[in-house]
């Protein structure tokens, strides 16, 4: 009888202890796949906006390009008027190259100021019989406040998709781990 019981005992022992590996979750750690953002640095272009200071020349028109021969004795005027169309004013003079019959003259004549909207004539004289002249202004500037767009760089922080791989802890009994169903087990 008491073998009996002995083998009983260690029958119920193996059973239980069968039941124990076949259905008790064990901890188990397996590689798993998954993707991340990774940051990494780019330049990237943007567009700011300069103020900077400029000369441009004042707006002038010629209103007039003339000449008269005298009657009285030989010799010619030359003029040429101009009116100042800007909004400032400034001192204007003009470079004259005059061909008369008794030869090339080239003269600047004097300074003057042309406030915005006046006009002036501009008169110089020569000795001889006109035959042909040129003139070249010379046009005061003004400061003008300009906005000039430009493109500067600057680093930023940018994510891209990378694979990375990491243990995972799951519980599967001896049992899906001897059948290599481990994997699919619950975490």
């Amino acid at each position: 009888m008491k073998n009996k019981y002995w083998i009983i005992s260690i029958v119920a022992l193996l059973l239980i202890g069968s039941c124990f590996v076949m259905f008790v979750n064990f901890p188990a750690t397996v590689k798993e796949n998954y993707m991340d953002q990774e940051p990494y640095e780019d330049r990237e272009p943007y567009q700011t906006q300069k103020v900077y200071t400029d000369y441009e020349d004042i707006e002038y028109k010629v209103l007039e390009r003339k000449y008269s021969n005298h009657f009285w004795t030989s010799g010619v005027d030359v003029w040429v008027t101009i009116k100042n169309i800007d909004d400032v004013g400034g001192y204007f003079s003009v470079d004259f190259d005059v061909k008369t019959s008794r030869g090339d003259y080239k003269t600047t004549s004097n300074k003057y100021f042309l406030a915005s909207g006046d006009s002036h004539k501009f008169l110089v004289s020569f000795k001889g019989d006109y035959k042909k002249s040129d003139y070249d202004i010379n046009v005061p500037s003004k400061e003008v406040t300009k906005i000039k767009t430009i493109t500067e760089w600057r680093t930023v922080t940018k994510y891209r998709p990378v694979e990375k791989i990491r243990d995972k802890i799951i519980y599967c009994t001896l049992f899906e781990k001897v059948r290599g169903e481990c994997k699919n087990a619950k975490t």
